[in-house]
């Protein structure tokens, strides 16, 4: 970590060298600038010996030219080898579990005008081309074999439009302790210019923190709802999923698949010590949580299936107004699960 002369942290610095039997040995190389609150750039560069790779460039200001603008601008290329994939809709079994390769390569960009001080209209503009292999997974069959009809598992290209109307009052966007965001937003994406599929997405979401005892409390609560309303060639990479750990964190990346998703979060913040280390003035939180969620492809199935129900903990650790790390441990009816990462899940 590199700090600025207030103690605040500018940029990490974050090689590593990992090795699993699905991989291999895998080097990566990340690097995180936060040239202010509102700016940041990040870059990722990763190759294993076996089939994984990612390149992943994103600038992200929400500050442009003197607060009027903002802007979103990610370059991404990934191809991962454990990916499972276990049906559409809430019913999937867990005995249906099949893996695959999935190799994405995305332009993604944003930009839009900042309304007032709380409220933004942002545009976006998506390029995504997919890619299907066989898995690196030992044991697992490969998704092409056990679903053979499902859209997208020759792969597909999809070129997408994106509107979002963006309500955000909260003290930072970062590491915020109180304050409402709120967004709803819409998708399409149309033969016409290239994709491979039409079809409309939509959606509401929205999130409320309130602090308590001086800010060393803090809850939060969040609803997401998102639905796709599209013809039967919608590739599945494309699709409302839930699982992972900014949405469903008991389960797996991408456990669920279905045309619509609903989903509920709630944690509490906990603030338990404060030091500063190395020169860096640092917080550290605990923060019990439970996640609840759904997909279906019906109203019918929606009344009819139960929510996934996902308790845990996480361990955050906060050099604000940057940076957040965290652990996230939780459990759901098919075993625990845990993930590491940067930024709040949500």
């Amino acid at each position: 970590m590199f700090k600025d002369e207030a103690g605040r942290v500018r940029s990490i610095l974050a090689p590593s060298v990992t090795w699993n039997e699905i991989r291999g040995v895998t080097g990566t190389f990340r690097y995180f600038l936060y040239a202010s609150a509102p700016e940041r750039l990040e870059l990722i560069a990763s190759y294993s010996e076996k089939i994984d790779r990612e390149f992943k460039v994103e600038y992200r200001n929400l500050d442009l030219f003197g607060g009027r603008f903002h802007g979103d601008v990610q370059l991404l290329h990934e191809r991962t080898s454990s990916i499972r994939f276990f049906g559409i809709g809430p019913s999937s079994r867990k005995g249906d579990e099949s893996n695959m390769t999935l190799e994405v390569t995305g332009v993604y960009v944003i930009f839009g005008v900042n309304i007032t001080p709380t409220m933004r209209l942002s545009l976006g503009e998506t390029f995504q081309r997919f890619e299907v292999d066989r898995g690196g997974v030992p044991g697992l069959p490969f998704t092409g074999d056990r679903f053979p009809d499902l859209p997208g598992i020759q792969g597909a290209t999809i070129h997408a439009q994106r509107v979002a109307l963006i309500h955000d009052n909260r003290d930072s966007r970062t590491t915020p302790t109180e304050g409402f965001y709120g967004s709803v937003f819409a998708e399409a994406s149309t033969e016409l210019l290239g994709s491979d599929a039409d079809y409309i997405k939509a959606g509401l979401e929205a999130i409320y923190l309130r602090p308590f005892y001086d800010r060393r409390l803090v809850a939060v609560v969040r609803g997401l709802l998102e639905g796709t309303s599209g013809d039967s060639r919608t590739p599945f990479e494309v699709l409302p999923r839930l699982g992972g750990v900014d949405t469903l964190r008991g389960f797996g990346e991408n456990r669920f698949f279905g045309d619509a998703r609903l989903l509920f979060n709630a944690e509490l913040r906990a603030k338990v010590l404060r030091l500063r280390i190395f020169g860096v003035d640092a917080e550290f939180e605990i923060a019990p949580f439970v996640d609840v969620g759904k997909v279906f492809n019906s109203r019918a199935q929606f009344l009819e299936t139960r929510f996934e129900v996902t308790p845990g903990v996480g361990f955050r650790g906060l050099a604000p107004p940057s940076v957040v790390g965290h652990v996230e441990f939780a459990y759901s009816r098919e075993g625990p699960a845990i993930y590491v990462g940067l930024d709040y899940p949500f």
